[in-house]
Parts: structure tokens; sequence; C-alpha cells
């Protein structure tokens, strides 16, 4: 059974990639900023003292005008950092993208673990997360390393409730396999709409 879910997972990663990646660069800007006006919008992002957001790679979607919005209005912003030989994400306070970030794990921007003060999950007031896949149930399909999992795992029943995962509309499917250890997001926010299952 396990192995018949990993196929599954495999098979919409690659196809939700193709498409993903097949978005030109104007097309992605266009999507991101009409998906960063829905997300500050939210009670999820206007109630948070503190967000922990990611800075995009790839074809993701673009969170520069989130991670903006986030300073411009004196939250604390934290971002998570890859340590492989940890099966976690390392969680940092950032104020200043330019000299605090640099190209880490697999060439995604993470703080540089020198330049900012680590925190804990516990000061996270909203988690915005990337994804390749997600459902209109908050069902999510990330890489495969299961960081983005264990901690949405971890959230306490307070913080849980305001999880955001970013997608364009092309990467929602009717339905995301879920493992045991797999975790949903409370709002799906893309270019189109506002899902919200766990308010």
């Amino acid at each position: 059974m396990r192995a018949i879910e990993d196929r599954r997972k495999t098979r919409i990663r690659r196809k939700i990639l193709k498409k993903r990646d097949g978005l030109s660069e104007a097309q992605r800007c266009d999507k991101s900023k009409i998906i960063w006006s829905r997300v500050v919008q939210t009670w999820e992002f206007q109630q948070a003292d503190s967000v922990m957001l990611y800075a995009n790679f790839g074809s993701e979607v673009q969170t520069d005008l989130l991670i903006e919005s986030t300073l411009a209005a004196d939250k604390r912003l934290i971002l998570p950092r890859v340590n492989p030989g940890s099966p976690g994400l390392e969680l940092y306070f950032v104020e200043d993208i330019s000299a605090q970030v640099a190209s880490g794990y697999c060439g995604i921007p993470e703080p540089i673990a020198e330049r900012c003060q680590r925190t804990l999950l516990e000061e996270v007031n909203c988690v915005i997360a990337p994804g390749i896949a997600f459902d209109r149930f908050g069902g999510r399909l990330g890489y495969g390393g299961g960081y983005y999992d264990r901690l949405l795992n971890a959230l306490s029943p307070a913080q849980a409730p305001v999880s955001i995962g970013l997608g364009y509309e092309i990467q929602v499917v009717d339905e995301v396999p879920q493992g045991f250890f797999d975790v949903r997001v409370a709002v799906l926010a893309t270019e189109l709409r506002l899902l919200v299952e766990n308010r």
C-alpha cells in the first residue's frame, strides 16, 4: 500500500512540476502578485506577530512581496534552514534579506546561521508553506523530504489553524495522496481563490 502511494506521489510531482516549470517568468510574477494580495488580507496573516515564510526557489510561488509586507508591518519574519544532518528545519529570525540570506541546501535561499538569531517553532504565529501539489481539502504534496510535514505535525493546536499553502491554480489536483505523517494546511491560496478548510 505504501509503495502504491509513493508511486502516485511521484507521478503527481512529475506532472505538476512540468506544468509549473512551464510557466514563464512573467506568468509566475503576475500570479504571485495576486496570491500575495490574497494572503495579506487573510485573518491568518493579519493576526500574526511572527510569520514563517520561505524564500522561493525555482518555479515556486514568489514570496518577495510577502517577505516585504511582513517586515513592513513590523511582524517578525522567520525563515527555515535545512540541516542535512537533522530531520527538522532550523528556524531563524531575519531582518535584512540581502545581508542575512544566501544560497544554501540544494541552492535554496536560506538564512545565514551566523548572522541570524535562531528561534523555536513555538514563536511562529503563522506558517506559509510551499508545495508541489495541493487539493481543495488542504492536502499538500511536498518535495519528498518530509521537512514541512514534520514541522506542520509539530504545530500546537493554536498554531495549526494558521498554516497557509501557496500554489498556482495549476498545482491544484483532485486529491493529494495522504500518508500517516502527511499534514494538511488550513488555507490554500492560489491566483484564483482562497480555500479555507479548518478555520
